[in-house]
């Protein structure tokens, strides 16, 4: 579960990085468990982790308590204690690329010494793009395997180069799209090609992002990259899509995006899951970012905020950006046709198509429903914060009918 603390001293000054690393710890314990209680009735289970560029990077300390690869492998053995303690017997190997010689020795120094007695973690050293076939066989063809790709630059995770991965059955992947950096190239005529062979698109795609507002471009370049990925993405069954979702994650200090997490998946809970992780972590963000802010403007005046940062707890972590009207008229229109039933893969759908957040929907439903505009055909009795109830088969909406709207 995500919670509101402060940012642990390893990460001063990279705050970002404990934002993305809070994602990856509360989205592979809810992945892990999930998936293994799926097993409980055959009472065993492979999984397997893979860090494709694991460094260590940014934390000095022996411990690695800054990184993703004790954060991995803490929260691996923690699941499987919990699973074990549930009838559920689970092999968990862990698999960790490193490139840099002097992170190498590091990285391996660590698993020797602090690899949890339970995980059978190894590590390769060598390019990522060099290494692809080795660590397919590493994975094997059975276990299911959840690949994180954060690399230190963007080129390492074009699609053309992630194909050979993404075409494997049985997986999952939390990519960083370093957009503040692609975004920089993508304005540049000299690299026009480079950017098409990255995004998996071709040149015309790109000529047309020149003129887009900041938010147009951000989109643009997001949708075409999830778009390729989800083309190369092997489903696990034939019945089963390929899906996306992302969350932007905020340089604290200047407050516009640093980069973008992309969860490709073929599960529509995956997709849930991961927007309301994405939701919590939208506030935390913007607490550490009142946190900064505060800070400097102390260091510079000498006198902080009356407030201080907790006056953040109470602000709602829907999407700054999206207006309360846009999501209204959404769901106005979206049940033009008549009673739709809602449930974790309509949901899905709606999370990947708009990219708004849980909150965004359920506080809009408020409003439509308190208008008489709007009503749950399952709901007992009035919700005053989540009027849908999407888990499983989800519930059904309609649009009330406009002479009775008139008339109450």
């Amino acid at each position: 579960m995500v919670t509101i603390r402060n940012v642990p001293a390893s990460y001063d000054g990279r705050e970002q990085a404990w934002t993305k690393h809070l994602l990856l710890e509360t989205y592979l314990q809810r992945l892990l468990l999930i998936f293994g209680m799926g097993h409980r009735k055959a009472g065993e289970v492979e999984l397997c982790y893979v860090d494709c560029f694991a460094g260590p990077w940014g934390d000095e300390s022996d411990d690695l308590e800054g990184t993703s690869i004790a954060i991995s492998l803490r929260t691996m053995e923690e699941c499987r204690r919990v699973l074990k303690g549930q009838g559920v017997n689970v092999k968990m190997r862990a698999l960790y690329i490193e490139r840099d010689d002097v992170a190498f020795v590091r990285l391996r120094t660590y698993l020797q010494q602090s690899s949890p007695e339970g995980i059978a973690a190894m590590c390769m050293h060598g390019d990522f793009v060099d290494l692809r076939d080795d660590i397919l066989n590493w994975c094997g063809r059975q276990a299911f395997t959840f690949f994180f790709i954060d690399p230190k630059g963007w080129k390492s995770v074009a699609v053309p180069l992630l194909q050979p991965l993404l075409a494997r059955p049985y997986s999952e992947f939390l990519i960083n799209f370093m957009y503040d950096f692609i975004n920089r190239t993508a304005s540049m005529p000299a690299w026009k090609q480079e950017i098409a062979y990255f995004l998996g698109c071709d040149t015309e795609t790109v000529d047309r992002l020149d003129g887009q507002a900041p938010g147009q471009r951000e989109e643009s370049l997001l949708r075409t990259y999830r778009e390729s990925l989800k083309l190369a993405f092997k489903n696990r069954q034939p019945n089963q899509s390929a899906r996306t979702a992302h969350v932007r994650v905020m340089d604290p200090v200047r407050r516009r995006p640093k980069y973008h997490l992309v969860y490709l998946t073929s599960h529509p809970k995956g997709i849930v899951e991961f927007m309301e992780i994405s939701e919590k972590l939208d506030l935390v963000q913007r607490r550490v970012s009142a946190s900064k802010r505060n800070a400097r403007r102390e260091a510079s005046s000498g006198t902080s905020d009356l407030f201080g940062t907790d006056s953040f707890e109470a602000v709602t972590p829907a999407s700054a950006e999206v207006q309360p009207h846009e999501i209204d008229g959404f769901w106005l229109q979206y049940l033009t046709d008549g009673p739709k039933r809602i449930g974790e893969t309509e949901m899905a759908g709606l999370f990947e198509d708009t990219g708004w957040m849980p909150g965004d929907f359920q506080a809009s439903l408020v409003r439509l429903i308190q208008d008489g505009d709007v009503r749950n055909l399952d709901a007992i009795k009035a919700r005053r914060s989540r009027p849908l109830h999407y888990e499983r088969q989800g519930e059904r909406l309609m649009l009330v009918p406009r002479d009775e709207a008139q008339i109450r």
